[in-house]
């Protein structure tokens, strides 16, 4: 068999191979596409899989932070209860004190719509007193009214939580005795909850991407809802936990409506798709090396995205925390008070960090008559927020008992101890009678407040006593003096006024000084006073109250 030579010419042959080649890859570019191709697929898999670990992740921790500041707010939204019941047991059921207590309470209808004292051991039981609207609970039958109190009344400080869930006005009642056999009260609240069973997060919360819902009882029991935003039942991710509620427990769920871990994780499985098969058909040769090298990257890039994403998030919860415990034991408002205009401005001294003693009160006495009160625990943290939570609402107590300014000053000193409680307290207490502008006031260490009338400004000449902890048998003097017509009152702490390696008299001088040249309305003044003295370097907390009478 003859055989035919090409008659082209051997180069142009050797360049026609060469470009078929170019078209067709060989063997091993084909075996390291294919792997390339495999290591990208199962590396966005991974990724996927990593994702959805961190989105659950996330949500469990934020689940875990709404229910520990649900179980924080409860705690303290209960204390005027405690305060209540032992107020019943010193004044022996009195109606005109627990009024004077609960009154603040129920006047909005937050946290209670109802307050009730009940006297516990009788056949058939009745109100001693009703602040607010009838107690759902009255219409109970008198087996039932006193099985509940017999339960609140056992001996334990547990607040006892009641259904009343059923029908179409659903509250919640909150039964509370002291503790002890021999308790004869019990006190009794009632909160109104949302006839629809839909409540929104606000805007500004810090859980304002998620939808949550709220049972009472440890499982999701569509008849023990409390309250929810709507959207957690449709969620394909959720997560919940059970915090106590009094003598009950509380379920809360959440369920975000967006990626907790941003876009970056949502997309970056695609992302790696797109890259491995670019990367694969450029360089198979070099697919293997360059894929360890971007993964190597990519985990670091990542562990560092990590660390800097958890260390914002702690550092935002804490201030979260922090904020919504300090002003949870803040007065929420102050009293309307006929020919008084009040203001008030608290300013945290550290960057990041809400909580500390410094606090602020003004309760309505009666017609015309108020107490106002500012003290600074010394200290930071959780225990000096502690210790003033227990003085300000010990105050509560003793302003219903009509106890004068000096009283209370001398019973504070009884209840802390410097010695065992670690901490210890300046308080300015005053009483003012605003029609006959006459205003009472003692002072236990703390600064002397000023006075601004008739175009001068002077700090009320009182006799200051020792700090409220420090030692229970001083006595504190009183000081009462008239106060001129349209005159104005700063009451503030330290915080306002001291500063690090300059003496107290010049920032007495300071305040003085930004009070007399500032004109205008009450709040204007207390603002210009606020945020001009604090431009001048200061760590601590400050509290201002402002008090100025009107025509």
């Amino acid at each position: 068999m003859a055989v035919t030579e090409d008659p082209r010419p051997p180069k142009v042959v050797a360049a026609e191979v060469a470009s078929r080649r170019q078209w067709y890859p060989h063997a091993g570019a084909v075996v390291v596409l294919v792997v390339g191709l495999l290591l990208t697929l199962l590396l966005a898999g991974g990724t996927r899989l990593l994702r959805n670990d961190n989105e659950d992740r996330l949500l469990h921790q934020r689940v875990h932070e709404a229910a520990t500041v649900t179980g924080a707010a409860i705690t303290t939204t209960h204390v005027p209860l405690a305060a209540a019941a032992a107020l019943a047991e010193t004044t022996g059921g009195g109606a005109k004190s627990f009024e004077r207590l609960m009154s603040p309470e129920t006047a909005t209808g937050v946290p209670y719509v109802s307050a009730s004292l009940w006297r516990t051991g009788t056949q058939d039981p009745v109100p001693l007193v009703i602040v607010g609207t009838l107690p759902k609970l009255s219409k109970r039958s008198p087996a039932g009214i006193n099985q509940v109190l017999d339960r609140a009344s056992g001996g334990s400080s547990t607040l006892n939580v009641v259904n009343l869930l059923d029908g179409a006005d659903r509250r919640l009642g909150y039964a509370q005795s002291v503790p002890g056999p021999s308790s004869k009260f019990v006190v009794y609240a009632e909160s109104q909850l949302p006839k629809n069973r839909r409540a929104r997060v606000a805007k500004n919360s810090a859980f304002a991407d998620f939808d949550y819902a709220l049972y009472l009882g440890p499982r999701p029991n569509p008849d023990n809802l409390l309250a929810s935003s709507g959207g957690v039942e449709d969620r394909v991710r959720g997560a919940s936990e059970v915090v106590p509620y009094g003598d009950k427990k509380l379920l809360v769920v959440l369920s975000p409506r967006t990626a907790l871990g941003g876009t970056l994780l949502e997309w970056l499985p695609w992302a790696l798709v797109l890259f491995g098969l670019i990367m694969s058909l450029a360089a198979a040769a070099l697919v293997e090396r360059l894929i360890r090298q971007r993964e190597q990257a990519e985990n670091l890039a990542l562990e560092l995205e990590k660390i800097a994403a958890e260390n914002a998030r702690l550092l935002a919860d804490q201030r979260t925390v922090a904020s919504t415990l300090q002003h949870s034991l803040l007065p929420e408002s102050l009293p309307e008070v006929p020919g008084l205009d009040l203001g008030v401005r608290y300013v945290a001294g550290v960057e990041g960090v809400d909580i500390g003693g410094d606090w602020y009160d003004v309760l309505a006495l009666d017609d015309g008559h108020l107490l106002f009160v500012v003290g600074d625990v010394s200290g930071r943290g959780l225990r000096a927020a502690t210790i003033m939570a227990s003085l300000r609402y010990a105050i509560h107590a003793y302003a219903a008992q009509g106890d004068a300014p000096t009283v209370i000053l001398t019973k504070l000193s009884k209840l802390l101890s410097a010695g065992t409680d670690d901490g210890f307290a300046t308080v300015l207490c005053g009483t003012i009678d605003v029609e006959a502008r006459q205003m009472t006031i003692a002072s236990a260490g703390h600064p002397l407040p000023l006075l601004i009338a008739n175009g001068d400004a002077e700090f009320v000449a009182a006799h200051t006593g020792v700090p409220v902890g420090v030692d229970a048998r001083s006595p504190y003097e009183a000081v009462t003096i008239t106060v001129p017509e349209h005159a104005t009152l700063l009451v503030y702490t330290d915080g306002l006024i001291e500063r690090r390696g300059e003496s107290l008299d010049a920032g007495l001088a300071r305040l003085r000084t930004a009070a007399l040249a500032t004109e205008g309305s009450l709040e204007h003044l207390l603002t210009r006073i606020v945020d001009g003295l604090n431009q001048i370097g200061s760590d601590d907390d400050t509290a201002l109250l402002g008090l100025r009478w009107r025509s």
